[in-house]
């Protein structure tokens, strides 16, 4: 197939028949590589199964399976812009797809599945037919090496590029960019690896409507400026003592909204990080919904924290802003009928300061004696506090400004109260 790709003038469209095709394979012109059935591209050697040095080359429909173990280069590598790869499955021993300087790419509808097992892993745990997992882990075997997991798609100084509706499964990194700007990242899948999202020195990156599942971190951003994390969903990140639906480490000028955080360890971690707004996200049912650590000047408003075993804890953060968040277990008093607690909400310190002071004790997280110990610790301590949270949920309350809201639903409930006295006495009057 190397000659006809060769022999092939820019512009060209070469159908591929089913088959399996044995490379590497290497793109230098604008071309299209579709499959006619079920096309697989292999590698014979210590090269990617496929390389692109081109811009304006689509590759559609096409399996790449990669038996190489611990190599640099991923198994399709792309260093041009303007370039389409969809529909693409990939089954890998490291990484799947890197784009190396690389601008204005799209990826999208593309499966990378890694092969590599953790110990006590079976080739079940990947949800892959067994056969296929013990023909690309033969090589593992045969070598007796110590296989590495690779990042199932992996960007550096690349830039505004699309990553959409792509799955990735059993990776180290699901989503890995570093020094890589303006990039779309929307609707992808991550399960079963380490940070399903991870933004290394990047800005403005976007990242909607992704979903985490079962990975040490849904997202960590780390480093980063000016991204905008919205209507996510991380679900379950809880198998290790450090796992965070998002963690936010050295995050400026960022805003975290509509996220749903749902049943992980902890579902947002905030540590030296400032300007962020985080509104409008639900966290429920994690261990500990929020902890934020030595950051300030964060704005988090319209938060929803529903049955999470530890609603949240903050130390050296008493310059950030939490105000009107609704806290179910909150013990509030609403004395003059603006849907907002007159009593604050506090966030006490005891895990992150016990932590901090002995970090084995994070061996215990999930004890029931943490909790008890947690009621012990002194309230004198407490430094932060949400000091009107919201008295309902915010479905429940216009979130535009839900002062105005409760005025106007109180001032309509007085008036029916009057209308109905009035009516009362009336009927009253007449009957005597």
């Amino acid at each position: 197939m190397q000659a006809k790709i060769d022999q092939a003038a820019p512009g060209d469209v070469i159908t591929i028949p089913a088959g399996e095709y044995e490379g590497p394979f290497h793109v230098t012109k604008p071309l299209t590589l579709q499959a006619s059935g079920e096309v697989i591209l292999l590698t014979a050697t210590d090269d990617p199964v496929l390389t692109i040095d081109s811009n304006q080359v689509t590759l559609r429909g096409l399996k790449l399976q990669d038996k190489r173990i611990n190599q640099t280069l991923a198994t399709l590598v792309i260093r041009g812009n303007q370039n389409l790869v969809e529909q693409v499955e990939i089954d890998t021993m490291g990484t799947g797809i890197q784009l190396r300087d690389a601008s204005f790419n799209e990826l999208r509808q593309i499966r990378v599945t890694g092969h590599v097992l953790d110990p006590n892993e079976s080739a079940a745990d990947i949800g892959h037919d067994h056969s296929a997992h013990m023909l690309l882990t033969q090589t593992q075997q045969d070598s007796k090496v110590q296989a590495k997991k690779g990042n199932g798609i992996d960007l550096r100084q690349s830039h505004q590029n699309r990553l959409v509706g792509n799955q990735i499964i059993n990776a180290f990194d699901g989503l890995y960019l570093e020094n890589s700007h303006e990039n779309l990242l929307e609707q992808n899948q991550v399960e079963k690896s380490r940070y399903g999202i991870h933004l290394m020195g990047t800005s403005k990156t976007q990242v909607l409507e992704n979903t985490g599942n079962g990975n040490v971190t849904g997202a960590m951003l780390m480093d980063t400026a000016s991204a905008t994390v919205r209507n996510n969903r991380f679900l379950k990140q809880k198998d290790n003592p450090n796992s965070q639906g998002i963690l936010l480490y050295s995050v400026s000028d960022s805003l975290l909204e509509g996220n749903r955080i749902e049943g992980n360890r902890v579902g947002l971690y905030v540590e030296n990080s400032s300007g962020n707004e985080i509104t409008n996200n639900e966290l429920l049912l994690n261990f500990i919904g929020m902890q934020v650590k030595d950051s300030a000047d964060n704005q988090l408003i319209f938060n929803q924290f529903v049955s999470n075993v530890i609603q949240a804890q903050a130390q050296d953060s008493d310059a950030d802003s939490f105000d009107g968040n609704y806290w179910d277990n909150l013990q509030g008093l609403d004395v003059d009928g603006d849907e907002r607690s007159d009593l604050s909400y506090e966030m006490n310190p005891f895990f992150l300061a016990l932590t901090d002071a002995v970090p084995p004790y994070q061996l215990f997280f999930q004890s029931p004696g943490f909790v008890f110990l947690e009621s012990l610790f002194a309230t004198g301590s407490v430094q932060v506090r949400d000091a009107s949270p919201l008295m309902t949920p915010i479905s429940t309350v216009d979130q535009g400004d839900p002062l105005e809201s409760s005025r106007t639903q109180t001032g309509l409930l007085g008036a029916l109260l009057l209308l109905i006295s009035l009516t009362f006495i009336y009927v009253g009057v007449n009957r005597k």
